[in-house]
């Protein structure tokens, strides 16, 4: 009997499969990100305790994927960023989601959702002076991607009072903070590569050397072809700053879901919830 965990897993692969299918169609290049590239390694497919697929693209080839895969996604299936979705701001999130939407996946933090496939972009930041403006709009991004604290102190009443006063409009600072990004890139011939847009101050905050996102091959997961930066190697040891990416057991665990359903919709889900909630507060 295949588990609950490795159910999980082959839906994921599911969705993979359609978007490998399409970059390959319209030569859009991505690479497996993260967790995903040390299980390709390691383990040639998931690492065995890993319950989701991580993706990342180049700005360029970012902006490509989204407007194609606006008119091929499949039935069932949606995509979540803060360019098309006001549901992205209440998941907190800067980066890409393709969900299946007949599943349930209710993350630790509470986030409800369906099965999904992350895709994070990678942004030219110019080497020398102009670094530090994209460094000051990577920190305004994570306050708006945070939102406001519950957690006491100056700073974090200063942050609350911004975020209520100042920064409403989650979407549209996002989107202004992207065209900046954009076009310092643009305008720079040298430079590295940083994930403005992540989830993660400290990811946030690492360089990448250009040839890292600039050369790419494939390896093997779970039994299919993916696409992987060539220096693969390097970028773990950049991302991670280790050079051995075994774990330990304690942290051989799920990270990431406290409930799953295979067969309701994230959104009936949901519905369900925000009765439930109505009735209690009657």
């Amino acid at each position: 009997m295949v588990s609950e965990h490795r159910q999980l897993q082959l839906k994921c692969l599911e969705i993979f499969d359609f978007v490998d299918n399409l970059c390959k169609i319209y030569n859009i290049q991505y690479s497996l990100c993260g967790g995903s590239v040390v299980g390709a390694y390691l383990y040639k497919g998931f690492i065995p305790w890993d319950d989701d697929i991580d993706l990342m693209m180049t700005r360029d080839n970012y902006n490509k994927f989204l407007k194609i895969i606006n008119n091929n996604i499949p039935k069932g299936f949606s995509i979540i960023n803060y360019q098309n979705s006001d549901y992205s701001t209440t998941l907190n999130i800067c980066f890409s989601k393709i969900i299946n939407d007949n599943t349930t996946y209710v993350s630790k933090n509470g986030n409800v959702m369906g099965i999904f496939l992350d895709i994070t972009v990678y942004d030219k930041v110019p080497n020398g002076p102009l670094k530090y403006i994209d460094l000051f709009l990577c920190k305004h991004i994570l306050t708006i991607n945070k939102g406001r604290t519950k957690e006491k102190g100056f700073r974090n009443r200063i942050r609350n009072i911004l975020l209520y006063k100042f920064l409403t409009n989650r979407r549209k600072y996002l989107c202004y903070f992207q065209v900046i990004a954009e076009f310092l890139g643009k305008i720079s011939s040298h430079y590295t590569y940083r994930e403005l847009f992540g989830a993660y101050h400290y990811y946030n905050m690492i360089p990448f050397a250009p040839t890292i996102f600039e050369n790419y091959t494939t390896i093997s997961f779970e039994g299919r072809t993916a696409m992987i930066v060539e220096d693969y190697i390097e970028y773990l040891e950049t991302r991670y700053n280790r050079t051995d990416f075994h774990e330990p057991v304690e942290k051989q665990i799920p990270p990431h879901y406290k409930y799953i359903d295979f067969k309701m919709p994230y959104k009936e889900y949901l519905a369900e919830k925000n009765n439930k909630n109505l009735k209690d507060s009657i």
